[in-house]
């Protein structure tokens, strides 16, 4: 494999449509949209703004859940709104194993993204995602009187949740278990709820 062309000491693993040549993805990473004029469907460049998005919205739930009394799960307009979504994840999701919670997270993701303008559009890649944005739509519109950035937050409280319970030893599907817990005596974490 020949040499990145703008480096001249990695390996070009990737091939830009912009320059015609290979280049390493550090160069990729490091002069896209600067100093190389990329084109809009090039797949790496839409993998590192997503790559971004998803940083800086971690962050964010960082940054915005400091304190137990930042939590947005206390207010019973939020719990109003969030609930019938979880309920939808569960029916919808909980016995379909094809589905996990880093896609329930994706889609999320992208609903926060939208919502608070880092995209342009909501565009569903899966059925999974389909289903949620239609879902959210939904909801949306029946909590009409409920503020936008109120929804915002609430969807990144729902990411913090996925995040903190899903993953590592406990699987890529506990987020799914926790809340089958919350509605179901019979769930794996029921016992954290009565």
């Amino acid at each position: 494999m020949k040499k990145c062309i703008i480096c001249n000491q990695r390996k070009g693993n990737r091939f830009c449509s912009a320059l015609e040549d290979n280049i390493c993805s550090l160069c990729c990473g490091s002069k896209r949209q600067k100093e190389i004029n990329c084109f809009m469907g090039c797949e790496y460049l839409k993998k590192g703004k997503d790559y971004q998005l998803t940083r800086q919205i971690s962050k964010q739930i960082g940054s915005t859940f400091r304190t137990e009394s930042d939590d947005v799960f206390k207010n019973e307009e939020v719990v109003q709104f969030v609930m019938p979504l979880e309920r939808f994840f569960l029916e919808n999701f909980y016995y379909d194993k094809n589905v996990n919670d880093n896609n329930i997270y994706d889609a999320l993701i992208k609903i926060y993204s939208y919502q608070t303008k880092n995209i342009d559009t909501l565009k569903a890649d899966n059925r999974c995602e389909e289903l949620i944005f239609k879902t959210f739509n939904e909801l949306s519109n029946a909590f009409s009187d409920m503020s936008e950035e109120l929804k915002s937050k609430s969807i990144l409280r729902i990411l913090r949740s996925i995040k903190t319970t899903s993953g590592g030893v406990f699987g890529n599907r506990n987020y799914l278990e926790t809340i089958y817990g919350l509605f179901n005596e019979d769930g794996k974490w029921s016992h954290l709820f009565r």
